[in-house]
């Protein structure tokens, strides 16, 4: 008896070194198959209008302090910025717009809210950014990569990755990873039979399935301040959403999770990039994954709501939470449309269908 119950302990130790050995193995398969996103080639006008290393150099932060940060394209190591965006299926907007930067050697994630009324430099009849998307599409132009020009306009450089992901996708994204846990801060009702929304959330603490997940970041209606109300909702649902992401029971959704992303998303990246982006934000505890929004002033214009930059303020958040580079963005790299002092509309550049601020 006590022969056959050491043989059956072996047989269970046995199966158990198995099992590890498998799991050993197929973790070494994943790490060889995600990859890291390719980055983006810095545009001629970008680098002629940066400071080089030596202007920048003060105090501790010296030249060959700076370099040892960089690699030799003056990129910070291990950084990537990725610019997101959620798709109104309807009107073809993009009313969510994220900027982010993620250091794989710090660890460390900074997420950036611009908002959807942001006035663009653009001669169009409606400036707004969310319409830069299907402005471009509707135009004959590749979407992804219009709004991605208009981000560089925005920030003074290319993100190296681009993802619009549509509502739908959105919608299975949150039921695969099991529901999102949150706290709503007042009850949220909303119907649109033209567009077939249908918002019926109430407050408190809930576990939003996707469906409601969705209502929650579309809903706008009942909020003093509109969109900027929307705006820091949203990324409280980020905040909570990356919580519950980055959670070790969370690891064995990541491979269905980035083949669902790149299967039904409009990107560059490969759910082998994605992957590898997401594993790497699993590395960020959470004090280290950082939300923001653009410095901003609502403003009328030729009877439409906008939302305008501050010049200076913007600025700095984007050397502090952005900028990929060891050398500092100015404002020459910038082609923003702004309030100056005596309260009209200007830019860095040459503004773009001027007669359109007189109206």
């Amino acid at each position: 008896m006590e022969r056959k119950k050491h043989r059956g302990m072996r047989h269970l130790f046995a199966a158990t070194a198995l099992l590890l050995l498998l799991m050993a193995l197929a973790w070494l398969l994943y790490l060889r198959w995600e990859q890291p996103p390719t980055l983006a080639q810095e545009l001629p006008e970008e680098r002629a209008t940066r400071p080089t290393l030596r202007e920048t150099d003060s105090g501790a932060e010296t030249e060959a302090h700076i370099a040892a940060e960089a690699d030799n394209t003056g990129r910070k190591k291990g950084v990537y910025t990725l610019l997101l965006a959620g798709r109104d299926d309807a009107s073809g907007n993009t009313d969510t717009i994220l900027l982010g930067r993620l250091d794989t050697v710090q660890h460390r994630l900074d997420l950036v809210s611009i908002p959807r009324d942001t006035l663009v430099n653009l001669d169009w009849p409606v400036r707004k950014l969310n319409a830069v998307y299907a402005g471009t599409a509707n135009s004959g132009g590749n979407a992804g990569e219009g709004l991605r020009q208009e981000i560089r306009r925005l920030c003074g450089f290319s993100p190296d990755c681009c993802a619009v992901v549509d509502l739908d996708v959105f919608v299975e994204a949150v039921d695969l990873i099991g529901g999102i846990d949150y706290e709503l801060p007042q009850d949220m009702h909303y119907d649109d039979e033209a567009q077939n929304l249908h918002i019926h959330l109430d407050a408190g603490a809930r576990h939003l399935s996707g469906e409601e997940a969705m209502g929650l970041v579309r809903y706008r209606s009942g909020y003093l301040n509109g969109d900027l109300d929307r705006v820091v909702v949203q990324q409280r649902f980020m905040d909570a959403a990356l919580s519950q992401l980055l959670t070790v029971g969370s690891v064995p959704r990541l491979p269905e999770l980035a083949a669902l992303l790149a299967a039904h998303t409009d990107t560059d990246l490969t759910a082998a990039n994605i992957a590898w982006l997401l594993r790497q934000a699993l590395l960020c505890t959470r004090e280290d994954i950082q939300f923001h929004t653009m410095p901003n002033t609502p403003a009328t214009v030729a009877g439409l709501s906008y939302t305008l930059p501050e010049p200076e303020e913007w600025l700095a958040m984007i050397n502090e939470c952005l900028n990929p580079y060891s050398t500092p963005i100015v404002m020459e790299n910038l082609d923003i449309v702004y309030h100056d002092a005596g309260g009209y509309h200007a830019t860095s550049g040459w503004l773009r269908g001027a007669g359109y601020y007189s109206k």
